[in-house]
C-alpha cells in the first residue's frame, strides 16, 4: 500500500485572520475565522486524532487539543491536521516543560512560543505581551 502525504498550508489575510486553509489544491473556507498571531503549521492530514484528546470550542470553530498542539477537521475529508492555536481557547493543562514568565508585573506561562494566561477555568491562550 502506498502512502500518500498531504501539505497543508495555511495562508493568513488581513491581519493575521485565518481566512482559509488549502488541503492539496482545493481551498476550505472556515465559516467564523479566529484570530491567531501564531505562526501557521504544515503538518499532514490525520486520520485519528491522538488518545486523550480534549474538543475545545472558540466562537463557532471546533479544535481539538493534545499536549499543545490544535488540531482542525477538515470536513469534506474526515481528516485532522494541525491549525495554531487560537487566542481565547482555554485548555485544563499545558504540557510540563513549559517556562514560567513574570513581564511587567503579570506572570504567563509560555509552551513554544504560545503564551498562557492562568485563570479559573484553565490556561487561556492569549496575545504575547507587548
Amino acid at each position: 500500500m502506498k502512502k500518500i502525504f498531504v501539505l497543508v498550508v495555511f495562508i493568513f489575510i488581513g491581519g493575521g485572520t485565518l481566512a482559509n486553509a488549502f488541503y492539496g489544491q482545493q481551498s476550505i473556507e472556515l465559516s467564523s475565522p479566529v484570530y491567531s498571531p501564531y505562526p501557521p503549521v504544515l503538518s499532514p492530514a490525520i486520520d485519528i486524532l491522538p488518545q486523550g484528546f480534549v474538543t475545545i470550542n472558540v466562537g463557532d470553530e471546533t479544535y481539538y487539543y493534545y499536549q499543545g498542539i490544535f488540531y482542525q477537521m477538515i470536513m469534506r475529508d474526515q481528516k485532522y491536521v494541525v491549525v495554531p492555536p487560537p487566542v481565547g481557547a482555554v485548555v485544563f493543562n499545558i504540557p510540563k516543560n513549559y517556562q514560567y514568565m513574570f513581564i511587567d508585573g503579570a506572570s504567563y506561562y509560555v509552551y513554544q512560543g504560545v503564551y498562557y494566561k492562568r485563570t479559573l477555568e484553565g490556561y487561556k491562550i492569549i496575545l504575547p505581551p507587548a
